[in-house]
């Protein structure tokens, strides 16, 4: 007895790799890169009319006073616009180390303090530091820097003296307020960024996915040419080769014995019957629509009884119904396969019995066909599959 069988296993998909991520930019912001990169220049731009402003500011304050007094404060704000341009508006690389957010914070509540020393009516501007803490901190270090410049204003309001204990409370009040808005809307914005960070990854799973779906028809075809040039050789070839060899002799045969050779001829319209049949099954399997829609199950079972009815065998056939759950890309490959063991059945067994079986099983699926036939060489199994062994290598 001759048994073929196929053992067909969907394997779990690896985990992408580190180079196939997505770049940070694009799924860490809340909104679309253009729209976030205008609002980040936007505040880029107030910031630095900010600075202007204040040069301007203490240039004009300071027209009556000693000269050293104004190029002093405005060279604090040189200092402060020139570390907010380093740091923010040429930055390459973000987050920023926290280092490098104290660096900046640190020096300008440094230079707000010598300002207010030298001109106090500049005073308010801290309150710029707010606004840049909130956008550019993570909640911890943004509500050190906003109860830092809410106790300076304190400071400043109360002359530098002893804060009084009224305005404590009010002044707490104000900063957890700060913070837990702060808190809330930078949560949200991580959310957001994670919500961008999966469609992205979607995205790309998807591209993946027709991509290798392009792949697949692409090799669907080679195989498809392949199994057409195998059937051509199998049948067509040989039979014509048969026919030229047939023709050779019958020229010499009948000047000798025309009887024999009107019986010759008759042998070579039925191998050319044969051989136009086989084409036409070859050429049918190419316009056929697969499995057209209908279940894989179904699809089986008509193609075991279409055997039966045209090639005169008993064929039995076992189909689970869980083999009609699998998607549509295996059940085609499932019943591509099948149709082509039937067929080797059919052209090289010399069989009268056939069995069939598709088995859904936990590690994947099993097609088994067994014949009674006369098999094939297990030396030939051995050998690299050539198109000269093409049933034995189908089988």
């Amino acid at each position: 007895m001759r048994i073929a069988q196929r053992r067909l296993k969907v394997a779990p998909e690896s985990p992408a790799s580190d180079a196939a991520r997505p770049e940070p930019h694009d799924w860490y912001l809340p909104v679309s890169p253009r729209a976030y990169f205008a609002y980040v220049n936007f505040w880029h731009a107030v910031t630095l009319l900010v600075y202007a402003a204040l040069g301007a500011r203490v240039v004009w304050l300071g027209r009556d006073g000693p000269l050293w007094q104004t190029l002093l404060a405005l060279g604090l704000v040189l200092i402060q616009a020139g570390t907010y341009i380093r740091l923010y508006v040429f930055v390459k690389d973000w987050p920023l180390p926290l280092w490098q957010h104290a660096i900046y914070f640190g020096v300008g509540l440094a230079a707000w303090g010598v300002h207010v020393q030298l001109f106090p009516q500049v005073a308010n501007y801290v309150l710029m530091f707010l606004g840049q803490a909130l956008g550019l901190l993570t909640p911890l270090p943004a509500t050190v820097v906003v109860a830092t410049v809410v106790c300076a204003l304190l400071v400043h309001s109360a002359g530098w003296d002893v804060i009084p204990a009224s305005a404590l409370i009010p002044a707490a009040g104000t900063v957890a307020g700060i913070a837990v808005t702060h808190l809330f809307i930078y949560h949200a914005t991580r959310a957001s960024a994670e919500r961008g960070r999966l469609i992205a990854q979607l995205e790309q799973a998807q591209r993946a996915l027709e991509q290798a779906r392009a792949r697949d028809m692409e090799l669907a075809a080679l195989r498809e040419r392949e199994r057409i040039a195998r059937d051509m050789h199998d049948e067509l070839g040989h039979t014509l080769v048969a026919l030229s060899v047939q023709l050779e002799a019958l020229q010499r045969l009948l000047k000798v014995d025309p009887e024999r050779a009107w019986l010759q001829i008759e042998a070579m319209k039925q191998q050319t019957r044969e051989s136009m049949a086989a084409l036409r099954r070859t050429l049918a399997g190419l316009r056929a629509p697969q499995l057209g829609g209908q279940a894989l199950g179904q699809a089986l079972r008509q193609c075991c009884a279409a055997l039966a009815e045209r090639a005169g065998l008993s064929v039995v056939c076992r189909v689970d119904d869980g083999v009609d759950h699998l998607s549509p890309a295996l059940a085609e490959v499932v019943w591509a396969v099948a149709q082509e063991m039937l067929a080797n059945v059919e052209r090289h067994a010399k069989a009268r019995h056939v069995t069939l079986e598709c088995l859904a099983q936990p590690d994947g699926l099993c097609l088994r066909v067994s014949d009674d036939g006369v098999g094939c060489d297990p030396q030939v199994l051995e050998r690299p599959a050539t198109t000269g062994c093409a049933a034995c290598a189908s089988a």
